[in-house]
């Protein structure tokens, strides 16, 4: 049989001591072999995981003040937009309530909806301006809070706001008015059934939408409808036309209304 091979290190001191001997047998050297490698791939993994940490960490904090800086810009260029809201809305009743007709190329058809970067904060008090009998915000449940609904019309302003003014009862406004130009499509706010398309005496072509047990959205003073009753529609889908049909309105524009449990509610909280 072959000799067992062994490893000697011999360790000689600086002084005159005597020199030490380590002996080690193969499978000792195989085993310090092992643990010396894996000491270096575990090191060598912890020196790239700690570059790649300090990394990201650099790169989350660079975003994070460029984050800053875009949205003191958002904010700057939301208060434009209001004061732009603000001008088009006075345009707008003006021309309601003398009846001057609305150009095709009136810059309210094309403003361009977009979210309120402090809508979150803000949200609870636009109801403000009218009578507080009906649901708002804070009356939503929870689960409901879940839905997020697409908006109706992707070009046009709100004119009204839910809780606003006197609405098509002669009580606080049901909805929110969304000014836009006729044949302008109107969408589905989210997945639903449609429960009714037809005429109506206060708000023209209506379609309603029912979404789940509790909630339901109109759209009212259609120039005309797409779908018909029992029919399935998907979020975003096109169901109407923004019209000026109906006994109450005062030019081209969407009443969108969402109804819980029959109650009108503040469809802002339901709007991304």
């Amino acid at each position: 049989m072959a000799s067992r091979r062994n490893w000697t290190i011999v360790f000689i001191p600086d002084d005159e001591a005597e020199p030490r001997q380590v002996r080690l047998s193969r499978s000792a050297v195989r085993l310090l072999t092992v643990l010396v490698i894996s000491f270096i791939v575990v090191v060598g993994l912890g020196v790239a995981t700690y570059w790649k940490v300090a990394s990201i960490a650099f790169e989350t904090g660079r975003v994070m003040e460029e984050n800053s800086v875009l949205t003191a810009q958002i904010e700057q260029v939301w208060e434009l937009e209001r004061l732009m809201a603000d001008m088009l809305e006075t345009d707008y009743k003006i021309r309601a309530q003398m009846g001057i007709a609305f150009p095709d190329d009136w810059p309210g058809y094309n403003y361009q909806l977009g979210p309120d970067p402090g809508s979150e904060a803000e949200g609870s008090t636009a109801g403000s301006g009218g009578d507080r009998a009906l649901p708002g915000r804070d009356q939503i449940a929870t689960e409901d809070r879940a839905v997020l609904f697409a908006w109706p019309v992707m070009q046009g302003w709100p004119t009204v706001e839910f809780g606003q003014g006197a609405g098509e009862t002669g009580g606080p406004h049901t909805g929110i008015d969304f000014a836009a130009r006729t044949n302008t499509p109107i969408r589905a706010a989210a997945d639903g059934r449609v429960t009714f398309a037809g005429m109506n005496d206060r708000y023209g072509f209506l379609c309603e939408i029912s979404h789940n047990n509790r909630l339901v959205t109109r759209y009212g003073h259609c120039a005309r409808l797409v779908v018909r009753e029992e029919q399935l529609v998907k979020k975003g889908e096109i169901i109407a036309y923004v019209g000026n049909t109906g006994r109450v309105t005062t030019g081209p524009h969407l009443h969108f209304e969402v109804q819980k449990n029959g109650q009108p509610v503040d469809p802002r909280s339901y709007l991304p």
